[in-house]
């Protein structure tokens, strides 16, 4: 067996998660990068435009979608079809119900048969199924620094279920793509912050569902824009249930996690120690019936390609941190 023994091929090179995850795989020990594709046309980048005929010819153990929503829901199927494994960076099949993608992504499923089938790709909770899966749908970056601190607390029922659990979230300019848009030209975003997405954003369906009692009625997610290039921060409320201890369950569950760390009393994340790592730190403080949690990542690595990387690890059978630091 080769150095290289593993083969990737990426489709959407040319956008901030594609490069990311391509600057990364670089100097990964098993995997080696066959095949680099642009989703749209892009002479500069030194990228192929797709074609299955063409990916064929690198013959890849798992293709990486580092694709528009849309045009992963378009390409799933074919490349399935031909037998190909993929990891999915959009957000096409995180979600299990169709009829939630008519109402917070505003378009018609097109392989609503798929959702089943395809597994929620966060490491943490859910390796063994992507060790097997043809399909892993990697979770959104907001998400991941929600569901990563949330999720341990809701399986326990540490949460009071008559409280609104409400998530801050900051994220980078990168984190909106590197398609030009008005909203975040420089002078829009240069000394400002900025709320968007209020009640609507996309994330907010798929941290719910992968909350266990978790309701739409109960739970609130405000994203912003500050301007820095990449790095997500999470500001969480909520009030544990009885004498829950959040720190203990939360420490518990990610003990032997080699990308998730939980503080210590007294300590806080912030998204400058996380920058370029795969790391989504967690800090904790309680006052009275409330408790503040703080979770920070970096959108591009653990929101994005470092968590491909992690599932590609699963997935190709390399051992589970290779590649990525923490």
């Amino acid at each position: 067996m080769n150095i290289y023994s593993r083969r990737v091929a990426i489709v959407g090179v040319t956008g901030y998660a594609g490069q990311e995850l391509d600057r990364l795989l670089a100097s990964h020990p098993q995997i080696q990068v066959v095949g680099r594709f642009a989703s749209k046309a892009d002479e500069e980048s030194g990228a192929e435009p797709f074609s299955l005929e063409k990916l064929g010819s690198y013959a890849p153990d798992v293709v990486v979608l580092a694709t528009e929503h849309e045009l992963s829901m378009r390409l799933t199927p074919a490349l399935l079809q031909a037998g190909y494994r993929i990891v999915d960076m959009s957000g096409a099949f995180r979600l299990k119900n169709a009829g939630l993608y008519r109402e917070w992504y505003k378009f018609e499923h097109a392989a609503p048969e798929l959702l089943a089938e395809a597994v929620y790709g966060l490491p943490e909770s859910y390796s063994e199924q992507i060790h097997g899966a043809r399909l892993v749908a990697n979770p959104g970056c907001y998400a991941t620094a929600t569901i990563l601190p949330l999720a341990p607390l809701y399986k326990a029922n540490a949460i009071d279920s008559t409280c609104t659990v409400v998530v801050d979230g900051k994220s980078g300019v990168s984190g909106a793509g590197r398609q030009p848009k008005p909203e975040t030209h420089f002078c829009e975003v240069n000394e400002n912050i900025s709320a968007y997405g209020i009640l609507k954003h996309r994330h907010t369906p798929e941290m719910v569902s992968q909350l266990p009692g978790a309701t739409f009625d109960r739970f609130v997610f405000t994203p912003h824009l500050i301007p820095i290039n990449r790095g997500i921060l999470n500001t969480i409320v909520l009030r544990p249930a009885n004498r829950a201890s959040v720190r203990s369950i939360l420490s518990d569950t990610y003990a032997t996690a080699p990308f998730v760390r939980v503080f210590p009393d007294g300590r806080m994340p912030n998204v400058q120690n996380v920058t370029r790592t795969n790391l989504c730190s967690i800090g904790i403080a309680s006052s009275g019936p409330n408790t503040v949690i703080v979770s920070a990542i970096d959108n591009l690595v653990k929101g994005a390609a470092g968590q491909a990387i992690q599932n590609l690890n699963l997935m190709l059978g390399c051992e589970p941190a290779a590649g990525l630091l923490s």
